[in-house]
């Protein structure tokens, strides 16, 4: 069950969503504006990954009723390109994102070497564990002595007062040789 559930109103759950994206923006906004002021502004690299996360985050557990994982991933496709192309639109952000994701690649320090360590073991460790979990058997399969069967049709019926029995009557519609 969604964190939130009891939040979502019916009929104004797409104007509430609007809200909820509005609301995560502004807190976005200002908690960057507070690190900057701070000395520690985020850089554009982590801007997006935290927005990917947010948007996959409110995706995932924020809305209810819980989108299926097929929808979840058309969703989040484009998402993921929006945010490729927002953050390449001006050479003022696409430069620190490239050089942080170039540094992290070639591991320019001990920093960019631990979290390119991270993300190369923890890519194929999680991929490794969402395979196993599509297609490992279900848990709750009915024991075989509690299965139904459709039973055997009866012997005879009768149509129209005529009693046919059924195992030994011609059928005229099929073609015999």
């Amino acid at each position: 069950m969604p964190p939130i559930a009891g939040f979502w109103i019916p009929g104004a759950m797409p104007v509430q969503l609007l809200v909820v994206f509005a609301s995560i923006f502004l807190i976005v906004i200002a908690m960057q504006a507070l690190l900057k002021r701070i000395g520690t502004p985020v850089t554009p690299f982590w801007q997006v990954i935290n927005l990917w996360l947010i948007i996959f985050t409110v995706f995932k557990w924020v809305i209810t009723p819980p989108i299926p994982s097929s929808l979840l991933v058309m969703y989040m496709v484009p998402v993921t390109l929006i945010l490729y192309v927002w953050i390449s639109a001006t050479k003022r952000s696409w430069e620190p994102f490239k050089s942080y994701a170039l540094d992290t690649l070639t591991g320019a320090n001990l920093h960019h070497r631990t979290l390119r360590a991270v993300i190369f073991v923890a890519l194929p460790v999680v991929a490794a564990i969402m395979t196993y979990n599509q297609f490992k058997l279900p848990e709750y399969t009915a024991p075989p002595e509690f299965r139904t069967y459709h039973p055997a049709p009866p012997r005879t019926i009768t149509v129209h007062g005529e009693v046919i029995d059924l195992q030994t009557a011609r059928n005229p519609f099929r073609v015999t040789k």
